[in-house]
């Protein structure tokens, strides 16, 4: 236990110092690409003439901005850095880090369209959509995928 958690605690400084960080010239290439993915696929689920770039329009006075903290990228890497800490072989790793990727990914849109709902409905409800609802939401996602992998993987013969 005490070398996963050294494992995961480490992960996590690396995976946000090089995926993360602003000083990293890895980062802002990532998270940039990461951001217009989110973007687009956030624009497939909204009606025609919301989004205005990273903007969601809400009415003519308020919207939503898509930043880099929005993109997904923050909860991915707490979920990758937990399955490169866990025991497992490289290749569940691997397959396990793509699943991830792309369900946290589409979890992320959801958690957006259901943000922009909520306010479409009263703009006070962005507090409780996106700061409870929604993050909360991205957590139950990572740690539902961790328990899968941890339950997927094969144990070593002793």
């Amino acid at each position: 236990m005490k070398k996963f958690l050294l494992s995961y605690w480490l992960g996590i400084a690396m995976l946000f110092g090089v995926f993360y960080w602003d000083l990293s010239p890895l980062s802002s290439t990532i998270n940039s690409i990461q951001t217009d993915l989110t973007v687009y696929l956030t624009s497939l689920s909204l009606a025609d003439g919301m989004m205005d770039g990273y903007r969601i329009l809400i009415n003519e006075h308020y919207s939503l901005v898509i930043e880099k903290a929005c993109n997904g990228i923050i909860p991915y890497l707490f979920f990758l850095a937990s399955i490169i800490a866990f025991p497992s072989t490289f290749k569940h790793k691997l397959k396990w880090a793509v699943m991830g990727y792309i369900f946290i990914t589409f979890m992320n849109v959801f958690r957006i369209w259901f943000v922009t709902q909520l306010v479409l409905q009263a703009r006070n409800n962005f507090s409780l959509a996106h700061d409870y609802l929604g993050n909360a939401l991205l957590i139950l996602t990572g740690l539902l995928l961790f328990t899968w992998f941890v339950k997927s993987r094969k144990k070593k013969l002793s």
